[in-house]
């Protein structure tokens, strides 16, 4: 893996044709983002998720956006700048080292970025450090078969791949879900250990699963 886009290839990231793919509001909703959360987009490329997300955390949430390329977050940065988006930062990562302090986000969303990943393994440790508590992760990606979309099915993981790098990092794997005709989404928590191991998880699965 670790197959980084393009930035040529950036209008393919802005088009709206991309809603065609899946419904950000709603598949967001049913993976848990709400009012108030603060979430880390990683993978923010151009930012074209991030008005999504600040309309759903809303005045009271916050929202980071997270690239690697210098590129990616310039053009984020614009995109929240010119839509007044006041929740929102755009921060300049390294490939396993985000410039964020421990236990700041509740929910991190993931968007056809986990196949991208040089080390899946390192890279799930760094978002346990930044995760809360029982925060939310929701990882959508491509399906590994043909598409007329996305990448070639080599450079993707499947569902059961994703899940085993998210499980053996002690990720726990609440759901995996079919987004439509090129994704699938995997929702996990991040169950931390606790002293007593009967204390309950607050969170089991998206509210939007039940």
């Amino acid at each position: 893996m670790g197959h980084k886009f393009d930035p040529r290839n950036v209008d393919r990231l802005l088009d709206p044709s991309r809603l065609e793919i899946f419904d950000p509001r709603k598949v967001l909703k049913e993976f848990g983002l709400r009012e108030g959360m603060a979430v880390l987009d990683i993978g923010t490329g151009p930012g074209f998720f991030l008005p999504y997300l600040s309309e759903m955390v809303g005045e009271k949430g916050k929202v980071y956006g997270i690239d690697i390329q210098e590129e990616m977050v310039k053009m984020a940065k614009d995109l929240v700048s010119r839509e007044g988006l006041s929740n929102v930062q755009v921060l300049r990562s390294e490939e396993n080292t985000v410039p964020l302090p421990d236990q700041v986000a509740d929910f991190i969303f993931m968007a056809f970025t986990f196949h991208e990943l040089e080390d899946p393994r390192s890279f799930c440790e760094e978002l346990k450090r930044l995760a809360k508590p029982f925060a939310y992760l929701a990882v959508i990606d491509w399906k590994k078969e043909e598409r007329d979309k996305g990448p070639p099915p080599e450079e993707v993981l499947s569902e059961w791949e994703v899940g085993l790098i998210l499980d053996d990092s002690g990720i726990r794997v609440g759901r995996v879900v079919e987004i439509g005709q090129y994704c699938f989404g995997v929702y996990a928590v991040f169950a931390q250990e606790q002293e007593n191991p009967l204390a309950e998880v607050p969170f089991r699965i998206p509210p939007g699963f039940t």
